[in-house]
């Protein structure tokens, strides 16, 4: 037991070491002097440590759960939308405990000076990446090809950049990459594979896509997320 846990340790830390060993490397190169030198070596340590308890976590936990779930949604097959809906759910809270989004959100919020709130940022990019995993499953449910999937988000994608400011532009595509991270793919993954294998279906030609559908939904949601707002606000002023 202990082997296995120290072989994994060792390729965590032959992952990171080479990054700080640049950062450090630049940082002396370019003579900034380190605020604290102890409290680096701890974050280092707290890094190390951090990405080995997520990264077990999610191999013991999460992805054999995601694939059973997966799994288990044959019983639902004759209610589609019901499938549908979990999907929704699954999608819309794995994005929510997505390490790699807050931070963005955050330095966002900070940048803007509280234009673009940190929750509604991250609220608009769960819901797209909700409906991309809904998309998603549905392609593996009707056993169709990406394409018709692909396609309306890639047109909507279209129509709202040129309508969208180059700053909610930027900031929508972050976000959309944010959801591909330690979280999103294994879950995603382990669903849409769990499901295509109980519905006798090939995995390696229906079980993948559902992470590209998921990032292209959030870079939708939060382009359309200020039109919105704006449509809300005039609608309230019309009928107030």
């Amino acid at each position: 037991m202990l082997r296995p846990l120290l072989g994994d340790l060792f390729t965590i830390l032959r992952s990171v070491a080479p990054f700080v060993l640049v950062l450090v490397t630049l940082k002396l190169a370019l003579r900034s002097p380190f605020d604290s030198p102890k409290n680096a070596c701890i974050g280092a340590f707290l890094v190390l440590v951090g990405l080995f308890c997520l990264q077990k976590g999610i191999n013991m936990c999460l992805q054999p759960m995601a694939e059973d779930v997966g799994h288990g949604l044959i019983i639902l097959r004759r209610h589609v939308w019901l499938i549908l809906t979990i999907a929704f759910a699954i999608g819309f809270c794995a994005t929510l405990v997505e390490p790699a989004l807050k931070p963005i959100s955050q330095q966002v919020e900070e940048a803007t000076v509280g234009t673009i709130s940190a929750k509604i940022l991250v609220y608009a990019t769960a819901f797209g990446s909700g409906i991309g995993m809904l998309c998603g499953i549905a392609k593996v449910v009707y056993d169709k090809p990406m394409l018709p999937f692909v396609l309306p988000f890639l047109v909507l994608l279209i129509i709202l950049i040129p309508l969208s400011k180059d700053i909610f532009t930027s900031v929508a595509f972050d976000c959309a990459a944010a959801t591909t991270g330690p979280v999103n793919i294994p879950i995603n993954a382990a669903i849409a594979l769990g499901l295509a294998t109980a519905l006798g279906l090939d995995p390696m030609r229906v079980g993948f896509g559902l992470v590209g559908l998921s990032c292209l939904g959030s870079a939708v949601s939060v382009l359309a997320a200020p039109h919105l707002f704006r449509l809300a606000a005039t609608l309230s002023r019309l009928f107030s």
